[in-house]
């Protein structure tokens, strides 16, 4: 896309997607539902999405995704995909919590950055001498304790390295 999306427009791309998904299109009254808001909202939305050739709608008919549409939201998915991978497989953080987290970040990162994390999600994920992976060594570091230490102790001694200090 030559201009980026909103947070709010790639939200109703997702759920257009979700939904065709589901039944090959989407109503007005069924995004409004998913995104709990008024269905003016939606409308208003549907037509910046048409505008920008990403839907198909006209109203009082379903909606559906066009092309480009589809492009947009598939690159969408992946970015929330990756994102909840490395909350959940390398952080270790929990379904519902990930999912949540991944939904505020997705928005907020760029193509280069997206590829660095997916670098640094096939490095971490790769066997070392002693047949671990960085991520298997560092989820049993976060779910069997670390000791005497706490993630609070280990934010503290990084920010330290760093020349800050945590309050």
């Amino acid at each position: 896309m030559a201009k980026k999306l909103s947070a709010t427009l790639e939200d109703y791309l997702r759920v257009i997607f979700d939904l065709e998904r589901k039944r090959q299109f989407a109503r007005v009254s069924e995004i409004a539902a998913a995104l709990k808001v008024a269905r003016s909202a939606v409308t208003a939305a549907l037509h910046s999405l048409s505008d920008k050739g990403l839907v198909n709608y006209r109203p009082y008919s379903p909606v559906t995704l066009s092309a480009k549409g589809r492009k947009e939201t598939e690159r969408i998915v992946l970015r929330h995909r990756i994102m909840v991978d490395f909350l959940q497989n390398v952080l270790a953080i929990s379904g519902k919590r990930a999912e949540s987290a991944a939904c505020r970040m997705e928005h907020s990162v760029d193509a280069s950055v997206l590829d660095r994390f997916v670098c640094f999600l096939a490095f971490v994920g790769r066997p070392r001498r002693n047949g671990m992976s960085w991520r298997t060594e560092f989820r049993h570091f976060v779910e069997k304790g670390t000791g005497a230490r706490s993630c609070r102790k280990c934010v503290n001694e990084y920010l330290r390295g760093l020349g800050q200090e945590s309050e």
